[in-house]
């Protein structure tokens, strides 16, 4: 009867401690997505360069922001260490250079579910066959 209990108890336990927003890596719990704000840190290892400060924000199960020259938005679901965004929309605007070049390049690693690793100062890094973005907390 007490391992009746306690596998119950158990599965309690792990069916509560997922909320879909939080992802745990290496037993340290990064914060919880929704309601956070973040700057674009570099895409593809280069820091970003268009006059536009590029941001990501996200909500229960959205993600939007500006990635250099159109503002944007997409639903999101995160699995295990994997984020795939659906869904994306953005403005049309034209904008010349390296605005452009940078959010076409954040739009293809949006594009497809990207691995999310976080890092020791709190960024997290999406990556995936496009490329690398590593986004960093606002604060």
């Amino acid at each position: 009867m007490r391992t009746i209990i306690a596998l119950a108890s158990a599965a309690l336990l792990i069916g509560c401690a997922h909320d879909g927003a939080t992802m745990t890596t290496g037993g340290a719990a990064p914060p919880k997505l929704a309601g956070t704000s973040w700057t674009i840190a570099s895409i593809n290892g280069a820091a970003p360069t268009a006059e536009r400060k590029a941001k990501v924000r996200f909500s229960e199960d959205r993600i939007s922001g500006n990635a250099g020259c159109n503002s944007f938005g997409a639903g999101y679901a995160i699995s295990g260490d994997v984020m795939t965004a659906t869904q994306v929309i953005s403005t049309k605007m034209a904008c010349v250079g390296a605005g452009m070049d940078q959010e076409n390049a954040f739009f293809k690693i949006l594009g497809q579910p990207m691995t999310m690793t976080w890092q020791d100062d709190g960024s997290m890094t999406l990556s995936d066959d496009a490329g690398t973005a590593t986004l960093a907390p606002e604060k």
